[in-house]
């Protein structure tokens, strides 16, 4: 009986004092913007980076400080993760989250010379992007809309952070779909891809509408920023699409099933 309650002590103890399972979060599609605190680029590497590439790092002159920092884009598939140490459903110092814009063609504006009002203007700009995911972070759910021509969005409040723009999808467009998305707070950078500090925030949507989307060839960008603008985030992710031999097969597989089906009816 005692070497059993030592092994439940023991077995106890390791479990304390193990570290803390890394979420299986897919690949970090982060597009590392260039800049620090004191650099006046924008985006100057296009690329795909390494882990953490926004990580630490807010838009120069803004206030610094994990509780205003956008630190990673990851996807798995057709589910897109968004990390930050900003609070996502509370916001911080007055200033809300965004939504989450879908450009599928790679013409979308973003960077130096993206333009747009201060103090949340209301503008008719899609600022070159196909798709929002309007978000709604206290109830977790979200609507997807097709932004066409006459689309309005809302521009970040503070005119200098005018490359983080749009802020927010205000009106028009065709809505496609709606759902609920996962959150989780306090998580420690461990758990979300080595990120560094602690207090990450996690919010993750499922981006499955894309299958259905004419010409949609599997890359896409995507962009989220916060009210003020004081940091944006982007990401360029490429999601799994079907093959056409693939969607023959199984339209053969299919086709067979039911001709069992109207064998066994005989």
């Amino acid at each position: 009986m005692r070497l059993l309650h030592q092994a439940v002590v023991c077995a106890i103890i390791l479990v304390l004092a193990s570290p803390a399972f890394a979420i299986p979060l897919g690949t970090n599609i982060t597009i590392n913007d260039g800049v620090t605190g004191t650099s006046s680029t924008w985006y100057g590497n296009a690329a795909n980076t390494s882990t953490g590439s926004e990580d630490d790092e807010v838009e120069p002159g803004c206030i610094t400080g994990q509780a205003w920092d956008l630190e990673a884009f990851f996807l798995d598939g057709y589910t897109l993760s968004l990390v930050g140490g900003f609070d996502f459903v509370s916001g911080n110092g007055g200033y809300r989250s965004g939504d989450i814009f879908i450009n599928i063609n790679g013409d979308a504006h973003y960077g130096p010379g993206t333009g747009g009002g201060s103090g949340n203007t209301t503008v008719t700009n899609t600022f070159g992007y196909d798709y929002v995911l309007d978000l709604d972070f206290q109830s977790k759910s979200y609507t997807v809309y097709r932004l066409v021509e006459g689309v309005s969005t809302l521009t970040v409040f503070y005119s200098q952070n005018d490359e983080s723009n749009p802020w927010r999808y205000n009106a028009g467009g065709e809505a496609v779909t709606s759902g609920n998305f996962t959150y989780l707070s306090g998580l420690p950078g461990e758990e979300v891809g080595g990120l560094s500090g602690q207090a990450h925030n996690l919010a993750r949507f499922d981006l499955g509408f894309l299958r259905d989307v004419d010409g949609f060839e599997g890359t896409f960008l995507a962009h989220f920023t916060i009210e003020c603008g004081n940091d944006n985030l982007m990401g360029r992710g490429t999601a799994p699409v079907p093959e056409p031999a693939t969607l023959l097969l199984l339209g053969t597989g299919l086709l067979g099933l039911a001709g069992l089906g109207r064998k066994k009816t005989r």
